[in-house]
């Protein structure tokens, strides 16, 4: 029996991937005259930046300064999130889900703060039952540790969730956590390659709550 949702943000909730490519790309043309891909921003989709910054200097023996490029672009993007609005289908599938009598539960990568100001923004931070940030564990995706987390927190078992996840590192750590992933890919997202997930639609408004409750029954 399904019980929880677990909904990841950036890319989910609000379409900050799309934001941040674009402000990697313009930092490393600027700065390091590289065009950075799509396929190599992917490496820190839904985790953070290190893993991509680690690549690149060892391939390509690029100096990045990590305190340079937070001082050059968090700001952008602050900025630039606070007139997003949220992405198709998901107000109306948070109340579906509430509506259902599921518990609601946010996991990301992301910190605090910025989740919770940006469902304060959205009217939806009351929808949640809980929000865990990569402040609360450990280890950030793509592994489990957020994904257990929450279900511990919730009292409830793997096979009673389900993960809404837009990323690939999402998609690992879902499934290293031994839970169904359910994917909605977006513009930047969607040419990873994903593999074994529950399902996958291109929006949540394509997604009908109560036809994945049946499949858990």
């Amino acid at each position: 029996m399904l019980k929880a949702v677990i909904m990841d943000f950036d890319g989910l909730i609000l379409d900050t991937e799309v934001i941040w490519y674009q402000i990697f790309a313009k930092w490393f043309k600027e700065n390091k005259n590289y065009n950075l891909s799509v396929e190599e921003f992917l490496k820190c989709v839904g985790s953070n930046p290190e893993s991509l910054f680690k690549y690149l200097e060892i391939k390509y023996n690029l100096k990045i300064d990590r305190k340079e490029f937070l001082r050059d672009t968090e700001d952008q993007f602050l900025k630039q999130c606070q007139t997003l609005p949220p992405k198709e289908g998901v107000i109306d599938f948070v109340k579906s889900v509430k509506e259902a009598r599921l518990k609601l539960s946010l996991a990301t990568s992301g910190t605090r703060s910025k989740s919770i100001s940006q469902l304060t923004r959205l009217d939806l931070l009351d929808y949640f039952d809980l929000i865990i940030t990569g402040e609360d564990v450990k280890r950030i995706k793509p592994f489990p540790d957020l994904f257990l987390e929450t279900i511990k927190r919730l009292g409830i078992i793997k096979s009673e969730t389900i993960i809404f996840e837009d990323s690939l590192n999402g998609l690992i750590a879902g499934q290293k956590a031994g839970i169904n992933v359910f994917l909605i890919p977006n513009e930047v997202t969607k040419h990873s390659n994903f593999e074994n997930y529950f399902d996958k639609k291109e929006s949540l408004k394509q997604v009908d709550i109560r036809k994945i409750i049946s499949r858990y029954n």
